[in-house]
């Protein structure tokens, strides 16, 4: 070690003895020496370290920043991936083999390669670089890297009784708000397979004027295939005529029993399948979901047995006898014909009494003796031909127009229950907003600590800027996202309210308020509001037509899932300073409020922190009336070793060690010749390098207080 790095280290610390003032970082967490090997370019390759606070001052490229990367790297403390702008990247070719050494105040030495590649540790101390802070505080406002470092110190604000065995923000958050999210999901599932029933029912509605049309068309067939039946018949014939005719309607009735009971058994199967599934794959994973989500609950062993879920009764016998039944009830609806394949018809002979209930008949029965009469209505082979096509056609015919009959009556009753599905969606929808105000109020409590120390700053009519600065909670919403995926689905081609471009954000205005900041109740009600203002304008643009196709079906769903989905809402911490939201700052003042972040209420952390050039945007009253009490306060509990260009982070905080970086020629081979002197502000060589880079030199400032009139 250089003499001169001794002595000013000594100063510092002989100047702290005077003051009373002191470091108070613990001998593990602060660093007393660095040593840099293989790096012939470095010309002191070994520096001492205060354990308060260490700034490091030097012209433009005189290897500020490559001294606190290797600090940095000493310490694990480089970030992963790959920083473009940083000096251990750019000097890689230069730095293989090269390693730092690192020597802890407590007495432990670490040495790690000045290369990437190592393996992975915990970081020994923060590192801020230049590029970290710059990303941070972009000019979009709260990014996801400052929003990760809120919830961070948010946890660490939290005891370790407190925080419940979670070690990280997002489990902490889980822990306590994990119900709600569950019941949003729940919901939110919900609500999708309501949109799916609503779609369904409403292609019904849709389809109900078609169907009608369709069944006069049919009617209207079937009447004139009826005639010319019953010409060729002619009058003679009339009563088997009559007679056959209503056996062919009690066919009809028949047939819809017979569907009727071979879907139930259908029905009744499909429900066997899927208890059985549910039994063998669904149960058990939804048990062992359990176990894993609540594994601290205390439960264990065969205490999570009447956990597992299953049907309340007997669902296998009431199942079997209820197949069973269908089953006999479609054996006995279909009957068996009463004469065999092979056997000769014998068309004198009536199959059914004359007084018989025909829609009790068996449809085999009255298959046979509607083609009993087909024979006896002709007198000559082509017309009992003619007859029996005809006879066929109006049996086909009329089951479709029974199937068609059976959709109108389903079309028709499809407003009834639309209505009530729509009622189970507002309900649905509204409870989500209501799990969000719950998951809100979880996260104001999580900062309640933060909240108290801020509390107690102001009434404290503390002077620094921590009681300018104020956290909430608040929803963001991916407006811009939603409208484009509400118009992805929409024909916007076709000439209607939405054609113009901007018109869907325009008129779903009302809707992003309430979604940003109304109750449950408000949302749900501006939702309503929007359905009932431009539902038929959106339809409207809907890319197909035909409410019968597939197309059309699945293009309903989709667009109801839009409509009503809430994955665009979210919740996160945003940040004002002095009564300002962060997005509305300046990159400095971003800055500003990253350091008291750090500086402010990061109090669990006594790890060394390093941080290159905070003061970058920010004008020197700035940086002398939010910084520089910031890093005072800061260096009695941690080591802070500091990159400035700024006199007030040097002077004003009365910084315990001073290391001035010195720069050699390039001689156009490898790195060029690099050198760190140390000393204190007590000493004069160190004043002289503080007031030469950081203000031009004595005349410099001598010429600048003449023109100020100081």
């Amino acid at each position: 070690m250089d003499q001169g790095t001794d002595q000013g280290t000594d100063q510092g610390a002989e100047q702290d003895s005077e003051t009373g003032r002191g470091a108070s970082a613990f001998p593990s967490q602060a660093v007393g020496e660095i040593a840099v090997a293989g790096a012939p370019w470095l010309q002191t390759p070994c520096l001492a370290l205060h354990p308060g606070l260490t700034v490091i001052i030097g012209a433009r490229g005189a290897g500020k920043t490559a001294l606190a990367e290797m600090i940095a790297a000493g310490c694990d403390a480089i970030p992963p991936g790959v920083n473009a702008r940083s000096f251990l990247h750019r000097a890689r070719a230069h730095l293989k083999g090269a390693e730092v050494s690192v020597t802890w105040t407590g007495g432990e030495t670490a040495v790690r390669a000045l290369t990437p590649g190592a393996a992975a540790r915990g970081p020994r101390a923060r590192y801020l670089s230049q590029q970290f802070v710059e990303e941070l505080c972009a000019s979009d406002g709260v990014t996801s890297g400052l929003l990760r470092e809120i919830e961070r110190m948010v946890f660490e604000s939290h005891g370790v009784t407190e925080r419940g065995g979670a070690i990280d923000f997002q489990e902490l958050l889980t822990a306590r708000a994990g119900r709600h999210r569950d019941a949003r999901a729940r919901d939110a599932a919900a609500l999708t397979a309501l949109s799916a029933r609503i779609a369904a029912e409403s292609q019904k509605e849709a389809l109900a004027p078609a169907l009608a049309a369709q069944i006069a068309e049919k009617s209207a067939l079937v009447a004139r295939l009826s005639q010319d039946r019953d010409k060729l018949a002619g009058h003679k014939d009339s009563g088997n005529v009559a007679r056959l005719t209503a056996l062919t309607h009690a066919a009809e009735r028949v047939r819809t029993v017979v569907r009727f009971f071979t879907l139930q058994e259908q029905q009744l199967a499909a429900l066997k399948d899927e208890v059985e599934s549910f039994r063998a794959r669904e149960a058990p994973a939804a048990l062992q979901a359990l176990q894993r989500r609540y594994a601290a609950c205390g439960i264990k062993g065969e205490a999570w047995a009447p956990f597992q879920l299953d049907y309340a009764g007997p669902v296998e016998r009431v199942l079997a006898e209820q197949i069973a039944r269908a089953q006999r009830s479609v054996a006995s609806w279909r009957g068996r014909p009463p004469i065999g394949a092979n056997a000769p018809m014998n068309p004198a002979m009536e199959l059914i009494h004359p007084n018989m209930d025909l829609e009790k008949v068996p449809l085999a029965v009255l298959e046979a003796e509607i083609a009993r009469l087909g024979q006896r209505v002709s007198l000559d082979r082509q017309t009992s031909e003619a007859f029996t096509a005809l006879s066929r056609r109006i049996v086909a015919e009329t089951d479709i127009l029974a199937q068609l009959k059976e959709r109108l009556a389903d079309a028709e009753g499809a407003a009834a229950r639309l209505a009530q599905l729509e009622g189970e969606r507002a309900g649905a929808y509204e409870r989500i907003f209501h799990g969000l105000k719950a998951e809100e109020e979880v996260l104001s409590d999580l900062y309640g600590p933060i909240a108290a120390r801020i509390a107690a700053a102001a009434l404290a009519n503390d002077a620094g800027s921590l009681r300018k600065l104020s956290f909430t909670v608040r929803r963001t919403v991916d407006f811009p996202g939603w409208v484009q995926a509400g118009e992805t689905l929409l024909d916007l081609r076709r000439p209607g309210a939405f054609a113009a471009p901007g018109a869907l954000a325009r008129a779903a205005g009302p809707l992003r308020d309430a979604w940003e900041s109304g109750d449950p109740a408000t949302v749900s009600a501006a939702l309503a509001d929007f359905r009932e203002t431009h539902l038929d304008g959106l339809i409207g643009h809907a890319p197909f037509t035909d409410p019968a196709s597939g197309e059309y079906r699945d293009w309903t769903q989709r667009f109801i899932a839009w409509l009503t989905g809430t994955d665009h809402v979210a919740l996160r911490y945003t940040v004002a300073y002095d009564g300002v939201d962060i997005r509305h700052l300046s990159p400095g003042t971003r800055g500003i409020v990253l350091l008291l972040l750090y500086l402010g209420f990061d109090g669990d952390d006594d790890r060394p922190l390093i941080i290159d050039q905070p003061e970058e945007n920010l004008d020197p009253k700035s940086v002398y009336d939010e910084l520089v009490g910031l890093f005072t306060a800061a260096r009695q509990r941690r080591q802070v070793i500091l990159v400035t260009h700024n006199a007030n982070l040097v002077v004003n905080t009365d910084a315990d060690h001073v290391i001035v970086a010195g720069i050699g020629g390039n001689t156009g081979e490898g790195l060029p010749p690099i050198t760190y002197r140390s000393g204190g502000l007590d000493d004069e060589e160190t004043r002289r390098a503080v007031c030469d880079i950081l203000e031009g030199g004595a005349r410099a400032f001598r010429e600048r207080a003449r023109r100020l009139g100081l």
